[in-house]
This record gives C-alpha cells, sequence and structure tokens, in this order.
C-alpha cells in the first residue's frame, strides 16, 4: 500500500490517525458520493472533482448519476473523471487495485450514513486506505478499525483536531505578517467560498504573485491546502489562535505575497455561524463575500428566508470595521446572461465590484489585492 510521509511539525501524531500535512505526490484515489452528488451533501467530492492537489482522482462513486462524466455534470466540462456506480467498477481505475478510498459527503451534523459505512468497510477489505473528513472518526469504530488493522490500511480523520497540547492561543501578532491578507466569507454555508479561494490562489500564481491558500476546513485540505485547519472541529478558546497561527506560520515558511483564507458558516446562519472569529484573527486587507443569488433559504433550512444583501453587507462590515471589497457570484442556478445581470445590479446598488469568476475571471479581484502589496511592487 502507498503510505503517506510526514513531516517534521506533525511527527508521531500522524501515527494516531491525525491528518498529515500536504505537499505530497498526488494519491490515485476513488471518491465515494452516493446519493449526493445533486446536492450541498456532495460539496467535498465537489472540491475534489473541480480540484485537488493531494489526489489524482480516478472516478467518483454515485449510483443515481453512474455513466456521465464528473466535471461534465459539475460545471459543464468534462474532466475526464468517471462517475460509477459501484466501488468495484471504481477500484478498476486505480493501479493494480492500490491507493485511497475518499468519504466525498459532507453530511448533516458529519454522520456516516449506514450505505457509505458499508463503502468504507468494503474499501478497507480490497486493501484501500480511507480518508474522511467527517466528525464521525472511523478510526475510534471498533469493528472498522480492526478490519483496517486486519487488512493493514489506515484510516485518516481528516477532521481529527491535535492535541490540546499542540492548539495555540491567540497573540495579537497577525499585523507581523507581510502577506496582503485575503479573506473569503459567504452569505450562506455551501456557497462557493473555498472554490472562489482557490481560483483566484491560482489566477494570482499565473500573473507570478506567490500565493498561499489558507484552508479552514476538511475539503480546502484533502485538495491539497499546504497551511490549513479544520476550524469546525477546534476547542472554542483555541479558535482565534489556531486562526492567527496558522496565517503567521504561512508567512513565516513560505512568505507568499498573498494569503487567501477560505471562510466558514455564514456570519447570518443560524446553524453555522462563522465569519467574526475569521475577521478578528486574520484582520484581512481585503475581504470577499460570496453569494449565492439563486438561494432563497440557507442552505439546509428551505423554511428560513435568505437576509438581504444590504443586511448582509451591513452586518459583516458593522462587526470587522471594514469594507466588503466585492462581492464574488456563485452561478449555480443562473444562465450566464442571469449572471451578468445580477452582477451589474449588485455593482449598482452596492457600488463595488461584484464578479463571477469562473465567467470573468479574477483580474478585477487582483487590482484590488495589488493595492495592498507589501512584498513587492505590482507585475505590469
Amino acid at each position: 500500500m502507498p503510505s503517506e510521509p510526514t513531516n517534521e511539525l506533525e511527527g508521531a501524531e500522524d501515527r494516531t490517525h491525525r491528518a498529515p500535512s500536504s505537499g505530497l505526490t498526488p494519491i490515485a484515489a476513488v471518491v465515494y458520493c452516493a446519493h449526493g452528488m445533486d446536492s450541498t451533501r456532495g460539496k467535498t467530492a465537489h472540491g475534489l472533482i473541480r480540484f485537488t492537489e493531494r489526489f489524482d482522482v480516478r472516478a467518483v462513486i454515485d449510483p443515481d448519476f453512474a455513466g456521465q462524466d464528473a466535471g461534465a455534470y459539475l460545471d459543464g466540462t468534462a474532466n475526464g473523471i468517471p462517475i460509477v456506480a459501484t466501488l468495484t467498477e471504481a477500484i478498476d481505475r486505480l493501479p493494480q487495485g492500490q491507493g485511497a478510498f475518499v468519504v466525498g459527503l459532507a453530511t448533516d451534523g458529519g454522520v456516516l450514513p449506514p450505505h457509505a459505512r458499508v463503502a468504507v468497510a468494503r474499501a478497507i477489505s480490497h486493501g484501500l486506505n480511507v480518508y474522511s473528513g467527517l466528525h464521525v472518526f472511523l478510526s475510534e469504530d471498533e469493528e472498522l478499525s480492526s478490519l483496517a488493522q486486519k487488512h493493514g490500511v489506515t484510516l485518516f480523520d481528516v477532521r481529527k483536531p491535535p492535541h490540546r497540547s499542540e492548539l495555540h492561543f491567540y497573540e495579537g501578532k497577525v499585523h507581523e505578517v507581510q502577506s496582503v491578507r485575503v479573506l473569503v466569507l459567504g452569505t450562506d454555508s455551501a456557497s462557493g467560498k473555498r472554490t472562489t479561494a482557490w481560483v483566484l490562489r491560482n489566477a494570482l500564481k499565473s500573473k507570478g504573485y506567490s500565493a498561499e491558500m489558507i484552508g479552514t476546513g476538511q475539503t480546502a485540505w484533502m485538495q491539497g491546502a499546504r497551511f490549513s485547519i479544520r476550524l469546525d472541529s477546534l476547542v472554542n478558546d483555541f479558535v482565534a489562535g489556531e486562526i492567527e497561527h496558522v496565517v503567521r506560520r504561512a508567512w513565516h515558511e513560505a512568505a507568499p505575497d498573498v494569503v487567501i483564507v477560505e471562510g466558514q458558516g455564514a456570519l447570518l446562519h443560524p446553524a453555522y455561524p462563522g465569519g467574526l472569529e475569521l475577521v478578528a484573527s486574520v484582520q484581512p486587507d481585503v475581504l470577499i463575500l460570496q453569494d449565492v443569488p439563486a438561494r432563497k433559504t440557507f442552505d439546509g433550512f428551505d423554511h428560513l428566508p435568505m437576509p438581504p444583501m444590504s443586511r448582509q453587507i451591513q452586518a459583516l462590515e458593522l462587526l470587522s470595521n471594514r469594507r466588503v471589497a466585492a462581492i464574488a457570484i456563485n452561478p449555480k442556478g443562473l444562465t450566464k446572461d442571469e449572471s451578468k445581470t445580477i452582477c451589474s445590479t449588485f455593482e449598482r446598488e452596492f457600488e463595488r465590484p461584484a464578479i463571477d469568476v469562473f465567467s470573468e475571471g479574477c483580474d478585477r479581484l487582483i487590482h484590488l489585492v495589488e493595492q495592498h502589496l507589501r512584498t513587492r511592487k505590482p507585475i505590469q
């Protein structure tokens, strides 16, 4: 079986099934997303289909959409990753049956559905290392851990937090970071914050800037974010400190021109409130607000209407004492013309850029970033 290298920062803790660091050669993998491709429950799989530096995704398992190309299904552009109906079909696409099985589901409460548990057990029996970003830790499941030991494979619980002795308390030193600090927050959970962060990071690199994406959830880690934490599994007292620490670590180890921090949840979301701790700890130079215009209710709560954009901006700016520099649009559920019209409407109403990065690109966002560069002059 291929093994996961460790680094000096993680040390022996990797052997307790905590997620190792990134920067690895991509691992051939199959992603399990049964009955989830058409909803936000599949957002981990969606992220891995669109972009990952950690895995070489060979197939996605979802019998409801088998026979389709995963990229074409998600975004209308084929990427050569097939959606298959069974684990057997998926394993046939791995080199000699070797590789990894990734749980691509992001269920409410982070639970493991019964059908996924069966699939995990089968993957273990086939000798595949298993990666899970759920709150339920597979390595603490007696039946699954015994089965893994029997077959000589490892269960990686990506959301398993570090030991408390390794956690960091807030020090108020984030201003030592000379990178431009960009924070992408959202009006809702599962709104595309992480995807926009990656798109902007890659666009900055294509322009010749050095940039690091700071992951704050399990999917960003699975996609290969070199510097990342799993925010929602941390003890509350250490949340601010861990955010500050990972941003400072990125600066000290990589000295990038720009760090882009992935937001979590949404400031006004009743079930997944998030944003204030990130604003307070990151002290961003550029604050981007991600919206899903076609979504009229909060993700997962069809009876709770989304607050108007004006209130979302007002609340965020009041609590952060910063101007929202731009609105990023998730075009899901919109035609290209509808997305363009909404961007134009937002720009007129709120007097700031409103951008669909998939159709427009990131040039205007990069211009906002360039105004805050501290490490070098903008590239001409």
